[in-house]
């Protein structure tokens, strides 16, 4: 077998891993395939998003959390599309598109009755750039539409076909090692000058957090770089993870909201940080519905249980 810094970090963090907890680790289930794969609903005057962080850890939880975000999808009607948040492969990312965790660890746990059909829109995390970020990037081209990352920043507009989009995603690297910031910063500002007469929210995906009641913010760098960008664009909300739990923070007109409950060990969360509206350590992700006339946010368990909502009516006049 071929040792790359990835599989190295495997093995090592593994090791580790067994030395601590002995045989207490639950992995991943066999794969069942689906009976059946609904395709997603045609998008019209709804938009419905499921929103998973640091998710790729090929434990159970994982599994988990996949299983919660199909029971809510049949609960609503099924999702329109999905959002991953970063840290899609632990420890350190994948090495290639034929690498194995793209079947163990995307492929057949997001593959039910309602997620088998979505297509996933991806952003990466610290952990996917310790492997081969760009192999990431190129999976969008053989994954048969599950996977769509087109490049390390982009744009990805939501909405019915031929019409105004019903949401704008801007999905942005927040890792401090990223090589194209100068290139990341100017995508970013000519998104923002476009989207002035926008007359649909417009939501930022980063990894890291602004805003926290965890140990899990972005760097000090990256902050003075992207925050008055993301100022100046006045999104509806910045999603992230990279702390792992459920939070929702309210800084002056955006709403940060982190899910970061995918699948990895839990983070524990200190104080409480101005303006939050609600905190949860807990396994689980964020349901985003989109309407012309406002937005709700649904916090919901491992078991796709709603555990907070929060709605937003202050979308573009």
């Amino acid at each position: 077998m071929k040792w790359t810094r990835r599989r190295f970090l495997q093995a090592s963090f593994v090791g580790v891993a067994g030395l601590i907890v002995g045989c207490t680790r639950h992995e991943l289930p066999d794969y069942v395939a689906p009976r059946l794969r609904k395709k997603p609903p045609d998008i019209a005057d709804e938009l419905r998003l499921a929103i998973v962080g640091d998710w790729g850890s090929g434990q159970i939880e994982q599994w988990e959390v996949a299983q919660g975000c199909e029971a809510a999808a049949a609960e609503l009607g099924g999702f329109h599309a999905g959002i991953f948040l970063g840290d899609n492969f632990y420890p350190a990312g994948v090495d290639s598109v034929g690498d194995p965790l793209w079947e163990e660890y995307f492929e057949q746990v997001y593959d039910t009755e309602h997620l088998g059909g979505l297509t996933w829109h991806a952003i990466l995390g610290n952990h996917d750039h310790a492997g081969n970020p760009q192999a990431q990037i190129d999976y969008s081209r053989i994954s048969n539409g599950r996977w769509n990352m087109p490049d390390y920043f982009y744009r990805q507009d939501f909405g019915p076909r031929g019409g105004d989009p019903l949401l704008t995603m801007i999905g942005i690297d927040t890792d401090r090692n990223l090589e194209r910031q100068h290139e990341q910063l100017h995508f970013l500002q000519q998104e923002i000058d476009a989207l002035q007469v926008a007359r649909w929210p417009v939501i930022i995906c980063g990894h890291h957090p602004f805003h926290s009641n965890g140990n899990h913010e972005i760097s000090t760098e990256m902050r003075q770089q992207l925050e008055p960008l993301i100022r100046q664009a006045r999104p509806v909300a910045y999603f992230c993870g990279h702390d792992h739990n459920l939070q929702l923070i309210r800084h002056e007109d955006t709403l940060h909201v982190v899910s970061g409950g995918g699948g990895k060990v839990l983070h524990n969360m200190h104080g409480h940080v101005e303006g939050t509206l609600y905190k949860e350590r807990a396994y689980g992700f964020v349901v985003m519905i989109v309407r012309r006339d406002g937005i709700r946010l649904e916090f919901r368990d491992r078991r796709g249980n709603l555990l907070h909502t929060h709605t937003a009516n202050d979308t573009p006049d």
